[in-house]
């Protein structure tokens, strides 16, 4: 690139590459961008000066400094796609708040991992360090292998640790695993943000540039910030950011902080990323607290592809002895000390590791294994650390419900788990359910043992009695299906009962395949209103327990009968990410693309041979990021009855329905939202399409006013054929992110269907944690 300056007249001499625009600035005018054009004669250029009394000016963009950052970007294409990288990190999480306690509950009690041992080592509730080599393909993480890790404490989910999840790649469409921010090194930045040159300095025979970049909008995925960078070669040498976690998408973190600094690197000749540190601040229910992620780079080493390590998808491995003597190792690596008071939560804490004999282990447990009233509402936990073994309790309060059939009714129940020196899992449990109107409890009970946590092999026994919806699904949540009940009279879950004995198998069949399968019998039952009014309106009828018929009281859905159902299913997801420890393999729940389901099921019905049949489906769903875009999410299924017999209503193929004006799920790819509960139930086949782009601020963020709301556009598609019913299509347009600063569990979206030359017409209002709190 070459650069000139005028004289006292205005004239200048350039050396012209036809390839490369010039950008012409004078302080007071707008910029002026050239494109070559030959001129045998000198030529004069005309500036259009700055109205500053034009309000309405928004042509704030420094082009020249948008196009200075182009020559960065390009420049960085042009290094070496594959090397690896000596990485090292240090985080912490500490509480900064002298609160103790909530709604007269103890901190440790709402969340033992925010519990402060002692005063001495700080208020840390996480500390950690790392050591670890990174395999670097196409300018990307494609493998790391973690050589030392010392980790105390509970990280809350906040994934910053490992040089996977710390990687902040602001080269990269996807800059962070962890941070939905737009890099302002990408093309399209200047459509969020403004650029403006604040440092042009000589340093010998280079330039170095600091560029500013602010947001265009607020409520976006955006930062605000510098890069600097040198025109030798064009190269980056430190970069600093800053931004808000509601508008990257971060958990629980209100303000982020992130520095870069680069260094030259003699195996790549280029310079290279040394060192990044984060910093944050956010809260847990109400407890403030403020981390910090340290880490360095080194050893940058150039590496051909075909000496790449990691020819499958396991991104992450944890070499034999990470774990072992971390101390001695980290301190032979460690760019710099350790503060006292990390020292001292490093030696307390390691007492929990090392030393596991039942005195110490007991006092641990102690202090969250203290039982109070509001954790038999709420559910309790016992642990005993020197047995491996728990103890839970699931409360009283999430499973209190109503419906017509048992009338007030309330589950509960205990189970065991115990964990072995291989890693398999044992656990024990048996649940309680009664209702008041019906009055009758229901027993159900199961034994499951894990075989390792490698492939997760799980054999699973259960017999009981159950109170069960048609759609067994659920899609009808019982918060719902309550409210509307005893408020409104309607009782729109329809249930059967069933008694059973059921065998459960399942486990991962390498990396791209999971298994599950259940031999199940079962004799089911119809079941009838016990209440025909609803409590707290009297005045109401209920419809009655026959979803065939909700008029007739008495007669029966299906005829009681006995089955045997074995059920096959597999799972393929193409692309299964996997991180791999010494004695067990974690499988990462993310795919880029569409996951394939495929389910088999076979019944013999032991009291009528009509009742017998066979039924396959396939679906597939897909969820992922569209760019900047928005997020994409879709689901097909298909599916057949091979044998036309008279099966039970309880078989049929049922679909998510919905006749209230409350979704309860984050995604409707799964749901129709006006469509009766079982208006197309079907014995022979189905065709199921679903389809929703949120918007993700895209659209909103740029119209003002709206963009102040974090408001997100979210549209939809839903169709639905079966033989004997018109095609039934849906589509929808709606707003995401419903709330107040970061409590945002709502979506309102206004529907319209059409089957049969009908429309319907209707608003949803989606309460996205219902599926959190009970099914």
């Amino acid at each position: 690139m070459h650069q000139t300056r005028t004289d006292e007249t205005g004239l200048f001499t350039i050396n012209w590459d036809s390839k490369r625009p010039i950008f012409i600035q004078k302080e007071g005018y707008e910029n002026k961008r050239l494109k070559y054009n030959k001129q045998e004669e000198p030529f004069v250029v005309s500036l259009t000066p700055l109205d500053k009394r034009n309000i309405l000016y928004t042509d704030q963009q420094d082009l020249y400094a948008t196009y200075l950052l182009s020559l960065v970007y390009e420049h960085f294409k042009q290094r070496a796609d594959n090397y690896q990288v000596a990485y090292y990190a240090k985080g912490d999480l500490q509480l900064n708040t002298q609160r103790s306690s909530y709604l007269g509950q103890q901190r440790k009690d709402l969340d033992p991992a925010l519990d402060i041992d002692s005063e001495e080592s700080g208020n840390f509730i996480y500390l950690s360090e790392i050591s670890s080599d990174l395999d670097y393909r196409n300018k990307m993480i494609s493998k790391e292998t973690v050589q030392v890790l010392q980790e105390r404490g509970n990280g809350k989910d906040l994934l910053f640790l490992t040089g996977t999840d710390n990687d902040f790649n602001i080269f990269s469409p996807e800059v962070s695993k962890q941070i939905n921010v737009v890099s302002p090194l990408l093309p399209y930045a200047n459509t969020y943000y403004f650029f403006d040159i604040i440092m042009e300095e000589q340093v010998g025979d280079d330039t170095v540039y600091r560029v500013y970049f602010t947001p265009k909008r607020d409520r976006e995925p955006i930062m605000e910030g510098y890069i600097e960078f040198t025109n030798k070669n064009w190269q980056i040498l430190s970069f600093y950011a800053k931004m808000q976690g509601n508008n990257v998408n971060v958990k629980n973190i209100n303000n982020l902080q992130i520095k870069q600094t680069y260094t030259y690197s003699p195996s790549l000749n280029a310079h290279v990323k040394a060192a990044q540190t984060l910093v944050f601040d956010g809260r847990f229910i109400v407890f403030d607290f403020i981390g910090k992620f340290e880490s360095s780079f080194s050893n940058y080493t150039e590496k051909p592809e075909h000496l790449m390590e990691n020819k499958t998808n396991e991104y992450l491995t944890f070499t034999k002895k990470y774990n072992v003597d971390e101390e001695e190792k980290l301190a032979a690596i460690r760019p710099f000390h350790l503060l006292e008071s990390e020292k001292k939560y490093f030696d307390q804490k390691s007492i929990f590791t090392t030393d596991n004999t039942k005195v110490i282990l007991d006092s641990i447990d102690k202090r969250t294994n203290n039982f109070t009233v509001f954790k038999l509402i709420k559910g309790y936990n016992y642990t005993n650390s020197y047995k491996n073994s728990s103890y839970s309790y699931h409360g009283l309060l999430s499973t209190f419900a109503f419906n017509a059939v048992q009338g007030f009714n309330i589950t509960s129940g205990i189970d065991y788990t115990k964990i072995r020196s291989n890693n398999a899992a044992t656990s024990y449990g048996v649940n309680v359910s009664y209702g008041l109107s019906e009055n009758k409890f229901r027993f159900l009970g199961y034994a499951s043992h894990v075989f390792n946590q490698q492939d997760y092999r799980t054999i699973r026994l259960e017999a009981g009695e159950s109170i069960e919806q048609f759609n067994q699904d659920d899609p009808i949540k019982k918060p719902i299906n309550s409210f509307a009940s005893a408020w409104f009279g309607k009782n729109y879950a329809k249930y059967f009962q069933k008694k059973f004995f059921a065998l459960n198998y399942s486990q991962y069949l390498g990396t791209n395949f999971t298994f599950d399968g259940r031999l199940e019998y079962a004799y089911r039952e119809n079941l009838y209103n016990n209440i025909q009014n609803p409590p707290f309106v009297p005045t109401l009828d209920f419809t009655s327990n026959n979803p065939l018929n909700p008029s007739d009281f008495e007669s029966p859905t299906f005829k009681p009968n006995g089955v045997v159902k074995l059920q096959a299913n597999v799972q393929v997801v193409f692309d299964q990410k996997t991180i791999s420890y010494p004695n067990k393999k974690q499988y990462i729940q993310q795919s880029k693309y569409p996951v394939l389901e495929i389910h088999l099921e076979k019944a013999w019905n032991t009291t009528d041979r009509n009742f017998s049949y066979t039924f396959g489906s396939i679906a597939t769903k897909y969820q992922n990021n569209i760019g900047n875009i928005g997020a994409l999410y879709t689901g097909i299924s298909i599916g057949q009855f091979f044998e036309q017999n008279q099966i039970p209503f309880t078989d049929f193929k049922h679909f998510n329905g919905n006749q209230t004006f409350i979704g309860s799920t984050a995604i409707y790819n799964k749901q129709f939202n006006l469509l009766p509960y079982y208006a197309y139930s079907t014995n022979k086949s189905y065709v199921e399409f679903h389809l929703e782009h949120d918007f993700r601020g895209y659209i909103l963020n740029k119209i003002p006013l709206l963009n102040k709301t974090r408001y997100s556009l979210i549209v939809g598609f839903h169709l639905l054929q079966t033989p004997d019913q018109p095609t039934y299509k849906e589509f929808s347009i709606g707003l995401n992110n419903f709330g107040f600063k970061k409590f945002r569990p709502f979506r309102i979206d206004y529907f319209t269907s059409f089957s049969n030359n009908k429309t319907n017409h209707g608003i949803v209002l989606g309460i996205k944690v219902l599926d959190l709190i009970q099914k």
